[in-house]
Protein backbone atom coordinates (compact mmCIF):
# COMPACT_ATOMS: atom_id res chain seq x y z
CA UNK A 1 0.00 0.00 0.00
CA UNK A 2 1.72 3.35 -1.11
CA UNK A 3 1.64 6.08 1.79
CA UNK A 4 0.05 9.43 1.10
CA UNK A 5 2.92 11.42 1.05
CA UNK A 6 4.36 9.52 -2.04
CA UNK A 7 0.81 10.31 -3.79
CA UNK A 8 1.32 13.86 -2.77
CA UNK A 9 4.97 13.96 -4.07
CA UNK A 10 4.17 12.01 -7.44
CA UNK A 11 1.52 14.95 -7.82
CA UNK A 12 3.73 17.58 -7.48
CA UNK A 13 6.58 16.42 -9.72
CA UNK A 14 4.17 15.60 -12.35
CA UNK A 15 2.02 19.05 -12.22
CA UNK A 16 5.93 20.53 -12.24
CA UNK A 17 6.79 18.77 -15.46
CA UNK A 18 3.45 19.65 -17.06
CA UNK A 19 4.03 22.91 -16.03
CA UNK A 20 7.39 23.77 -17.85
CA UNK A 21 6.42 21.77 -21.26
CA UNK A 22 3.48 23.79 -21.24
CA UNK A 23 5.45 26.65 -20.50
CA UNK A 24 8.49 27.30 -23.12
CA UNK A 25 10.16 30.04 -21.64
CA UNK A 26 10.10 28.37 -18.11
CA UNK A 27 12.52 25.27 -19.86
CA UNK A 28 15.52 27.39 -20.87
CA UNK A 29 18.63 26.83 -18.57
CA UNK A 30 18.80 30.28 -16.73
CA UNK A 31 18.21 32.34 -19.82
CA UNK A 32 15.25 34.09 -21.39
CA UNK A 33 15.35 35.37 -25.18
CA UNK A 34 13.89 38.55 -26.67
CA UNK A 35 13.18 39.48 -30.28
CA UNK A 36 11.98 43.31 -31.28
CA UNK A 37 8.44 44.01 -30.08
CA UNK A 38 7.91 44.41 -33.88
CA UNK A 39 8.44 40.69 -34.36
CA UNK A 40 5.81 38.51 -34.78
CA UNK A 41 7.11 35.38 -33.78
CA UNK A 42 6.34 34.20 -30.21
CA UNK A 43 8.18 31.09 -30.07
CA UNK A 44 11.16 29.73 -31.91
CA UNK A 45 12.74 25.80 -31.82
CA UNK A 46 16.05 25.35 -30.44
CA UNK A 47 17.03 24.14 -34.03
CA UNK A 48 16.20 27.50 -35.48
CA UNK A 49 18.47 29.12 -32.22
CA UNK A 50 21.40 26.92 -33.47
CA UNK A 51 21.22 27.72 -36.80
CA UNK A 52 20.73 31.65 -36.62
CA UNK A 53 23.93 31.67 -33.65
CA UNK A 54 25.70 29.99 -36.10
CA UNK A 55 24.83 32.36 -38.90
CA UNK A 56 23.43 29.13 -40.82
CA UNK A 57 19.80 30.80 -40.74
CA UNK A 58 19.63 34.37 -42.25
CA UNK A 59 16.25 35.41 -42.38
CA UNK A 60 12.92 35.32 -40.98
CA UNK A 61 9.68 34.44 -42.20
CA UNK A 62 9.06 37.74 -43.62
CA UNK A 63 12.24 38.17 -45.03
CA UNK A 64 13.68 40.51 -41.84
CA UNK A 65 17.44 39.66 -41.72
CA UNK A 66 18.24 37.52 -38.32
CA UNK A 67 20.50 39.88 -36.21
CA UNK A 68 21.85 37.81 -33.58
CA UNK A 69 24.11 39.12 -30.83
CA UNK A 70 26.21 37.43 -28.02
CA UNK A 71 26.96 38.27 -24.19
CA UNK A 72 30.89 38.88 -23.66
CA UNK A 73 32.55 35.74 -22.55
CA UNK A 74 32.52 37.00 -19.03
CA UNK A 75 28.46 36.18 -18.61
CA UNK A 76 28.27 32.75 -17.29
CA UNK A 77 24.81 32.97 -19.14
CA UNK A 78 26.98 32.78 -22.64
CA UNK A 79 28.49 29.20 -21.68
CA UNK A 80 24.90 27.86 -20.56
CA UNK A 81 23.39 29.32 -23.90
CA UNK A 82 25.64 27.73 -26.28
CA UNK A 83 25.78 24.11 -24.32
CA UNK A 84 21.74 24.09 -24.21
CA UNK A 85 21.22 25.56 -27.69
CA UNK A 86 24.70 25.72 -30.11
CA UNK A 87 25.77 22.24 -28.51
CA UNK A 88 29.19 23.49 -28.29
CA UNK A 89 31.87 24.12 -25.32
CA UNK A 90 33.54 27.71 -25.81
CA UNK A 91 36.48 26.05 -26.88
CA UNK A 92 34.28 24.10 -29.93
CA UNK A 93 32.85 27.64 -30.59
CA UNK A 94 35.81 29.57 -30.87
CA UNK A 95 37.28 26.74 -33.66
CA UNK A 96 34.14 26.67 -35.21
CA UNK A 97 33.97 30.66 -35.89
CA UNK A 98 37.79 30.28 -36.81
CA UNK A 99 36.65 28.08 -40.08
CA UNK A 100 34.36 30.18 -40.61
CA UNK A 101 36.36 33.17 -40.79
CA UNK A 102 39.10 31.59 -42.56
CA UNK A 103 37.34 29.96 -45.21
CA UNK A 104 35.04 33.25 -45.53
CA UNK A 105 31.76 31.72 -44.49
CA UNK A 106 30.79 33.92 -42.05
CA UNK A 107 32.25 36.28 -38.83
CA UNK A 108 30.47 35.49 -35.27
CA UNK A 109 27.80 37.51 -33.84
CA UNK A 110 28.40 40.80 -32.63
CA UNK A 111 29.04 40.83 -28.04
CA UNK A 112 27.26 42.94 -26.14
CA UNK A 113 28.91 43.92 -22.53
CA UNK A 114 26.19 43.66 -20.93
CA UNK A 115 22.29 42.34 -21.08
CA UNK A 116 21.26 45.58 -21.30
CA UNK A 117 23.24 46.64 -24.44
CA UNK A 118 21.63 43.28 -25.51
CA UNK A 119 18.83 44.55 -25.04
CA UNK A 120 19.46 47.95 -26.50
CA UNK A 121 20.75 46.01 -29.39
CA UNK A 122 17.37 44.53 -29.73
CA UNK A 123 15.35 47.01 -29.32
CA UNK A 124 17.24 49.28 -32.52
CA UNK A 125 17.22 46.18 -34.61
CA UNK A 126 14.09 44.88 -36.35
CA UNK A 127 15.48 41.40 -37.11
CA UNK A 128 17.64 41.15 -33.77
CA UNK A 129 17.65 38.30 -31.20
CA UNK A 130 18.98 38.28 -28.14
CA UNK A 131 19.58 35.49 -25.12
CA UNK A 132 19.55 37.42 -21.65
CA UNK A 133 20.24 36.26 -18.04
CA UNK A 134 17.16 34.92 -16.58
CA UNK A 135 16.66 37.59 -14.62
CA UNK A 136 17.57 40.26 -16.42
CA UNK A 137 15.41 43.54 -17.21
CA UNK A 138 13.73 43.31 -20.93
CA UNK A 139 11.97 46.76 -20.91
CA UNK A 140 10.16 46.99 -24.22
CA UNK A 141 11.94 43.66 -25.58
CA UNK A 142 9.83 40.73 -25.90
CA UNK A 143 10.50 37.56 -24.52
CA UNK A 144 9.54 34.26 -26.72
CA UNK A 145 8.76 31.01 -25.99
CA UNK A 146 12.17 28.49 -26.35
CA UNK A 147 10.66 24.89 -28.02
Amino acid sequence: MARPGIHLLLTVCTAATLRAAADPIAATDGYKVVVNPGNPVTAVDRAFLREAYLRRATDWTGGEPIRPIDLATRFAVRERFAADVLRKTPAQLKRYWSQQIFSGKGVPPPEAESPAAAVAYVLGNPGAIAYVPIDADTGRAKVIGVR
